[in-house]
């Protein structure tokens, strides 16, 4: 468990991604807002504070890549985890280069993103 509360933007447009994050994040005693898309992602962290960012690499409209550059103007500190079910090793290299947490594959490792949490919760 983290040491410290922690406030989690999930930004996916399936709803099933979205659904399962809140369940399991809040388990583990996180609160968790989640987004259908980078728009409204970005319009979140623009009115709140999250630590950590969980974002889809494909959505429409507003990608992952995008998003996660938008939020990174809004708070340069934000860790932000991309995820992707898709062979996007350009993107994801790209979001690492500019300062990404790093990735994760869908279907999802639980204990990859309570990993994840552990640590961020650390720091």
């Amino acid at each position: 468990m983290p040491e410290k509360k922690i406030r989690v933007l999930v930004a996916d447009d399936e709803k099933i991604v979205r659904d399962f994050f809140s369940r399991l994040l809040s388990l583990q005693g996180l609160e968790v807002v989640c987004a259908e898309d980078g728009y409204k992602a970005v319009e979140l962290a623009q009115k709140s504070s999250f630590e950590l960012f969980f974002l889809d690499v494909k959505m429409p409209g507003l990608d992952g890549l995008e998003t996660f550059r938008k939020i990174r103007e809004i708070n340069p500190n934000a860790v932000v985890v991309m995820m992707t079910g898709y062979a996007v090793e350009d993107i994801l290299e790209q979001a690492g280069k500019e300062g990404a947490y790093g990735s994760i594959r869908k279907p999802f490792d639980i204990s990859e993103i309570k990993d994840i949490v552990d640590k961020v919760g650390k720091e």
